[in-house]
């Protein structure tokens, strides 16, 4: 009897890895998501009270600033997706892939939580691929193309951003069900959209989680009288972690109904967490050619101690935290937002991205390490770049 409860075992654990071990490496990625990835999704307000005033994560970077997407596709040796409007309508304009997010229409206004804009960028997405095979030269390169496109999903940063703003923009953007219920709401639409793309036969899809907004400037600049400046706002937090762990029980009820489909959960929570919990443990400059090569052009002098300098406070914006005001001019910007976790009221810094990158991409070197974002299976995985996982140890 144990014999046979261990080879179920191990045959459910052949279906969890096989499509991803078989799977040949990625030739384009495709992107849904709000400002978390895309610089045109520029949904979020600079101080959350003009309403005709809007931020982007990218606004008044130094340089162009890669989100985690961008980065995710140079790991899977691809350009970073280009904006769908950038393009020129053909299947060869797409075929490296594309960024659905940010599209006229889903930015701002009174549709704070745009669950219109997840089926706009599905729309947007399905008929792209659908030219991809129109124009293909046989039905076996059509069928190439599709098999071999990675698309990332992130949506509810922005959504919970304005669930969490004090005063009357989030009063009357608060949805009926309430903070709670919206979470329910949200993960719900995550979820059908995973498996509208895979009636439009995606078989590789990577859904991002929000990040830890209880401890972004804005949230702990809110939320100042519930904090003693180096914890977080614990409601704010829960919230979004009641949001993810929804997001992941829906995808791991999903996978079941999707055969030969890899579908993976980014716990970017997990990860930015534990930057902000151990800053002074991770350092990206010695570890990223890219930072080494941007701080020799720009002559910067080597950081005096390893890992983030500042884990509280943005490195665009004004007042307590950095939350008050965001990002207005350049010059608001601090000399160095490497060394910082959060660039503005909400987003984390490219090394954030960066380090989100690198755990959601291959197996931590120790089993004891906390570095782990992604499941069941890590990004190299999906993107077909990597060995199938040893089996596991069983006790």
């Amino acid at each position: 009897m144990a014999l046979l409860l261990l080879l179920h075992l191990f045959l459910f654990l052949r279906l969890v890895t096989s499509a991803a071990a078989d799977s040949f490496p990625a030739t384009a990625i495709f992107v849904l998501g709000d400002s978390t990835a895309s610089c045109a999704a520029t949904t979020l307000s600079l101080n959350l009270t003009p309403p005709s005033s809007f931020s982007s994560p990218c606004l008044f970077h130094s340089g162009r600033r890669r989100l985690l997407p961008d980065i995710l596709a140079a790991k899977m040796e691809l350009s970073p997706p280009p904006l769908i409007s950038t393009l020129n309508g053909s299947a060869a304009a797409a075929a490296m892939g594309v960024n659905f997010g940010g599209e006229e229409g889903e930015s701002g206004g009174a549709g704070v939580f745009r669950m219109g804009a997840v089926g706009q960028q599905l729309r947007l997405a399905a008929e792209t691929l659908q030219l991809l095979r129109l124009e293909a030269a046989t039905p076996g390169e059509a069928s190439a193309a599709v098999a071999g496109a990675v698309f990332v999903v992130s949506f509810g940063a922005d959504a919970y951003a304005r669930l969490l703003a004090r005063g009357s923009e989030a009063d009357a953007s608060a949805p009926k069900h309430g903070r709670r219920g919206f979470a329910r709401l949200l993960a719900g639409r995550v979820a059908r959209a995973v498996q509208e793309l895979y009636e439009a036969d995606v078989r590789r899809v990577a859904v991002l989680g929000v990040p830890p907004l209880g401890c972004a400037p804005r949230v702990m600049w809110d939320g100042l009288h519930l904090v003693d400046g180096r914890g977080c706002v614990e409601e704010a937090n829960e919230l979004v972690q009641g949001y993810n762990a929804r997001v992941e029980a829906q995808l791991d009820a999903l996978r079941p109904e999707l055969p030969g489909a890899d579908i993976v959960f980014c716990d970017v929570y997990k990860g930015v967490m534990e930057m902000i919990t151990n800053p002074a443990a991770y350092a990206l400059h010695r570890s990223s050619t890219r930072y080494q090569a941007e701080r020799s052009e720009l002559q910067l002098a080597r950081p005096k101690r390893q890992g983030f300098e500042e884990a509280r406070d943005a490195c665009c914006g004004l007042g307590p935290f950095g939350g008050t005001i965001g990002c207005l001019t350049r010059e608001m910007a601090c000399p160095t937002p490497q060394g910082h976790v959060w660039w503005d009221l909400y987003s984390v810094t490219e090394t954030v991205n960066t380090l989100l990158a690198d755990w959601a991409w291959s197996v931590p070197p120790s089993p004891d390490s906390n570095t782990s974002v992604s499941r069941p299976i890590t990004l190299q995985q999906l993107a077909g770049q990597a060995d199938a996982p040893p089996p596991p140890v069983m006790v």
